[in-house]
């Protein structure tokens, strides 16, 4: 917008000014008597493009995007903490008590009469305890001989990044999410922290019925936790009776999106110094990011595909790997359809390593 508003080009303009006869060379009186002011009128020019692009929607950033959102009744998520099952022998451990594994610390909750043990950071990486695991007391507890995590009722999320905030205020705006209709049904889901994607089925069960398919923050089926809050949120009860955000006579039902696993298998030409392990590693991390991305960034108008030229891209893109051949998913070396109510999960990568 001010690109044309350089130091050099506000010093020649100044340097132009000069009365007839005034040496304007570097040095001179009048050079360095406006050289200083030319210079501050420059940054000032710097600073008013920078604080033209924070207000806007497409350039805005942090706190600045969070206030353009908030113009429109759209709210960043917040991070949120990963809540596990509490397994243990012995004397039952008394809620408020903290448990530590690999680095974290974990505090006994009790809700609806079962135990949990959730996690006082925040953020994705609170949920990489596996079942089973020890869950060690900070402070000694008499009569407890064993206590250990068990499954991941709920996982913690990132705070959600400015680009996913950025298309939620985008598709507020362009939907529009007004009267009940179907974007607004998905805005409301998508308000709920925790949710990640909503999917929006009107008429499923009859008229004056919506279902919302609930995709988590990292791309998989959503906890219970998360599509019970979304069910409070919208429609408690699936009752119709208004008293959530739906409209008076609207049945709104929340689920979690189905899981569709995948079992990806290749042999792979390894790179000098790189193993199966490696290799499998790399392939775990790259084919799992791209399932994510196509959970929560395929456009509702597009049906979701998960492709073997696409996987087969990522393979290529690997440090440890040459080459690759036999790529299948499940067995079979085809594209796998992923239809409205489910979710491709992976759930193993197989990588057998062969001399060309």
């Amino acid at each position: 917008m001010f690109e044309d508003r350089t130091y050099e080009k506000i010093l020649e303009e100044a340097l132009a000014t000069a009365p007839s006869g005034v040496d304007t060379r570097q040095g001179s009186i009048f050079y360095d008597a406006v050289s200083g002011v030319c210079f501050q009128v420059a940054k000032y020019y710097a600073d008013l493009a920078t604080a033209f692009e924070l207000v806007f929607l497409t350039t805005g950033v942090d706190a600045y995007l969070d206030m353009k959102g908030s113009e429109y009744g759209v709210y960043r998520h917040p991070a949120t903490s990963a809540r596990y099952r509490y397994e243990y022998e012995g004397s039952r451990p008394s809620t408020g008590e903290r448990f530590f594994s690999d680095g974290k610390y974990y505090k006994l909750i009790r809700e609806d009469g079962s135990l949990y043990l959730e996690a006082e950071s925040t953020g994705e990486s609170t949920s990489e305890v596996l079942p089973g695991s020890p869950a060690v007391p900070v402070n000694n507890i008499g009569g407890l001989t064993a206590s250990a995590f068990g499954e991941l009722v709920e996982p913690g999320a990132d705070i959600e990044d400015d680009e996913d905030f950025r298309q939620r205020i985008r598709e507020k705006i362009a939907g529009p999410a007004e009267n009940g209709n179907r974007q607004h049904y998905k805005t409301w889901c998508e308000e709920v922290a925790g949710v990640g994607r909503a999917r929006i089925i009107p008429l499923w069960d009859g008229d004056n019925t919506v279902k919302g398919v609930i995709i988590g923050t990292d791309g998989t089926p959503a906890a219970s936790g998360v599509v019970e809050r979304v069910q409070d949120y919208v429609d408690p009860g699936c009752t119709g009776l208004g008293n959530g955000v739906a409209n008076i006579g609207s049945y709104f039902t929340a689920i979690a999106a189905e899981a569709l696993p995948i079992t990806v298998t290749f042999n792979a030409v390894l790179a000098s110094g790189a193993t199966e392990e490696s290799a499998t590693e790399e392939a775990t991390e790259a084919i799992r990011a791209h399932l994510k991305e196509l959970a929560l960034d395929t456009p509702e108008t597009e049906k979701m595909v998960v492709r073997i030229s696409t996987v087969g891209a990522l393979l290529y893109a690997l440090p440890s790997l040459i080459d690759y051949t036999g790529l299948t998913f499940n067995g079979e070396a085809a594209n796998i359809e992923v239809d409205n109510t489910r979710v491709a999960v992976l759930e193993e990568v197989s990588a057998s390593a062969f001399v060309r």
